[in-house]
């Protein structure tokens, strides 16, 4: 049983998640009131879309290895500060260009929270009940999301596009004084030998013999499954729009999207501990390409709110068995590092699934054609998991000799 301090833990860490799913989400909910003030082209607006995902990015690979060298304690609290001065200066951007470069920011931020908090959760789980445990932390980024679409459908007519992203940085602040009181340094990572992204020990660990296939894995299956992953999260509500429904539907769509988010993770961690990760991991992955091809053919409102349902429930559940497949890969001394590689090769998929469906819709293609081209990413997942290739270990490992 987890002691009372690690439970506590682990409960900031699932608020810091959270506000990871806002900061991520919160501009798909006002990509229409931005397209009209600002009089943006699909391709300007995939641009937006895709400026968080890429802060995130290069969040996961410049600041996650800090988190070997001084803890995940420290760069956690540091990325949730980041996160907030992102969000406040989203909310005071007055173009196109100053609000990417705050998403930017802001993203910076989540990639570092995302990929320590994750690792961080990992180590101080129960052996027993990882996966469950690691499936409730996941939980929190789907609610973080839904209170951004909450928002976006209460407050936005009345306060305008910018509430969103100030109730986002006061979150955010809320989110760092709850970890600075209860978030714990896991005991073995004390004294874990320093490590950089570009040093010597790191490369020799992630990309020698006993680790590189599985490096080489876990970022492709990462980069590959954000592909669908961030396409789904944050053109969803613009094309329902587009089918001709009210702007309404379009926030409802995705709020339903991100509270199947909030089961599916959870019914994963259930069957992974019983049924085995890879096994399950493999199930959700062919779930989530039959959602999408099942959003390709939906119309009308009540077609449409189905297929959310059932995309968030297999995509949460898809991408919570990577993280909690991830720590299990590499020894204590260079987890964080290699999770945070990993996740960063994956938002850069994040970052082109985005910009990719904003360039393919100003060319002309078609919204089932759109969808039929994202179900792809996440069936190849499927098969390589079903290959046996990528092989966690059922415990996590200690230091690297």
């Amino acid at each position: 049983m987890p002691s009372q301090r690690h439970v506590l833990a682990i409960g900031g860490a699932i608020l810091g998640n959270l506000v990871d799913g806002y900061g991520v989400v919160a501009v798909a909910f006002i990509g229409k009131a931005i397209e009209s003030v600002w009089n943006l082209d699909p391709a300007m607006l995939g641009l937006v879309f895709a400026s968080g995902p890429a802060g995130m990015m290069l969040g996961s690979f410049i600041i996650s290895p800090f988190a070997d060298k001084f803890g995940r304690r420290k760069v956690s609290l540091a990325a949730l500060l980041l996160v907030a001065l992102g969000m406040f200066g989203a909310a005071a951007a007055t173009n196109v260009l100053q609000l990417i470069a705050m998403l930017i920011m802001t993203g910076l931020g989540v990639g570092g929270v995302l990929a320590t908090l994750n690792t961080l959760v990992a180590e101080i789980a129960p052996p027993a009940r990882r996966n469950t445990t690691i499936a409730i932390f996941s939980a929190g980024y789907p609610l973080g999301s839904m209170i951004a679409g909450g928002l976006a459908i209460g407050l936005m007519a009345t306060y305008g596009w910018q509430i969103v992203f100030i109730s986002g940085g006061l979150l955010a602040l809320v989110a760092f004084l709850v970890n600075l009181a209860t978030l714990v340094e896991p005991s073995d990572t004390h004294h874990i030998r320093p490590v950089s992204l570009i040093g010597k020990p790191a490369k020799a660990h992630l990309f020698g013999d006993g680790y590189r296939a599985n490096t080489i894995l876990i970022c492709l299956i990462f980069f590959l499954n954000m592909l669908s992953f961030y396409f789904v999260l944050l053109w969803t509500a613009r094309l329902t729009i587009a089918t001709g429904l009210p702007e309404e539907a379009g926030a409802t769509a995705m709020t339903i999207v991100n509270g199947a988010s909030l089961i599916g993770p959870f019914f994963f961690g259930l069957l992974a501990d019983r049924l085995g990760l890879i096994r399950m991991a493999s199930f959700y992955f062919l779930g989530f390409a039959a959602a999408i091809a099942l959003f390709a053919t939906a119309s009308g409102m009540g077609a449409i709110y189905g297929a959310s349902a059932l995309v968030g429930l297999m995509m949460a559940g898809a991408m919570t068995s990577l993280y909690a497949s991830t720590p299990l890969l590499f020894p204590a001394d260079v987890r964080a590092t290699g999770t945070g590689i990993a996740i960063g090769i994956g938002r850069l998929g994040a970052t082109v699934g985005p910009m990719l469906a904003g360039f393919a819709l100003q060319i002309g293609v078609g919204r089932p054609e759109l969808y039929g081209l994202f179900t792809l990413p996440p069936l190849l997942v499927a098969v390589i998991l079903m290959t046996g290739r990528l092989n966690p270990s059922t415990t996590l490992q200690p230091k690297a000799a």
